[in-house]
């Protein structure tokens, strides 16, 4: 699948090494190296790297995630069905996330979030039995059909929000952003805070697309709105202080194993045959 998938990830030497070695680096497709995996060490910006990523990419399809991402046995299998078939219906998409949002502010596509795991005790999100058009998607993983001809800005600052402005990017040249059903395992901590490198990342995206807003993505909507985003600071940090008990660690050592606990492994077999 090396000319299908590239995958690319932004990491940390001195923080994110164990946490690529533990989740990502063990998916089977990229274990078995069919398909390639690319870490961009100590970027200045996730869209800066990511730009790099698509000039010189050669896939058809661009995968970018996280290093605390899993992705189970089959699912590069039944991403390729997935993208098929969403060609097959709109040869003019763009972007495709696994845990997106649609106009209307609705979470779609299935992951198992250990952060939410308190709250869910399984998989968070619904099944679909068809890609769904979204709005913006989880920077966790998403999917870039390299044909499109769209690309990130290297301007935008950090690492939050790259994905929501590509697929505006994509919208505003005319072509569509979708969600999938495709479940993975994201073994990630619980965000207790928002730091100025979110609320620089928001800033920048407030002033490119002001005219566009409002626009809903999986940490809150995108909003221009005086207070929108020190609001959202302050009921992190309520639940950081008043809910702790909530919030603790439940990151796997593991996450093969959760995945065949959740039976994801059969689900991403069945779900290209029962459809």
């Amino acid at each position: 699948m090396s000319d299908k998938f590239q995958v690319y990830v932004c990491a940390r030497t001195t923080i994110d090494a164990p946490i690529l070695e533990r989740n990502l680096a063990r998916s089977p497709a990229i274990a078995s190296k069919s398909v390639p995996l690319t870490v961009f060490w100590d970027q200045e910006s996730a869209s800066s790297a990511f730009a790099t990523a698509v000039k010189n990419a050669t896939a058809d399809f661009l995968v970018f995630t996280h290093c605390d991402v899993y992705f189970p046995e089959y699912w590069f299998e039944r991403l390729a069905w997935e993208v098929e078939r969403l060609t097959q219906a709109d040869r003019n998409w763009a972007v495709a996330g696994f845990s997106g949002v649609t106009p209307s502010g609705e979470l779609v596509g299935r992951i198992w979030d250990c952060s939410l795991e308190p709250f869910t005790r399984g998989i968070f999100g619904k099944a679909l039995v068809a890609p769904v058009p979204i709005a913006s998607t989880d920077e966790m993983a998403f999917v870039l059909r390299r044909e499109a001809g769209v690309t990130f800005d290297p301007r935008l600052p950090e690492f939050h929000l790259y994905a929501t402005d590509i697929i505006l990017t994509a919208e505003r040249s005319g072509k569509r952003s979708y969600g999938l059903d495709m479940p993975l395992i994201h073994n990630a901590k619980a965000q207790l805070r928002i730091g100025d490198d979110y609320r620089r990342s928001y800033r920048y995206m407030i002033r490119k697309w002001r005219d566009r807003l409002p626009v809903p993505t999986t940490c809150g909507p995108l909003t221009s709105r005086p207070f929108a985003i020190s609001m959202r600071r302050l009921r992190i940090r309520y639940k950081a202080i008043f809910r702790q008990s909530t919030y603790t660690n439940h990151r796997i050592s593991d996450p093969s194993a959760k995945s065949r606990e959740l039976g994801l492994d059969q689900f991403l077999v069945e779900g290209m045959a029962n459809r």
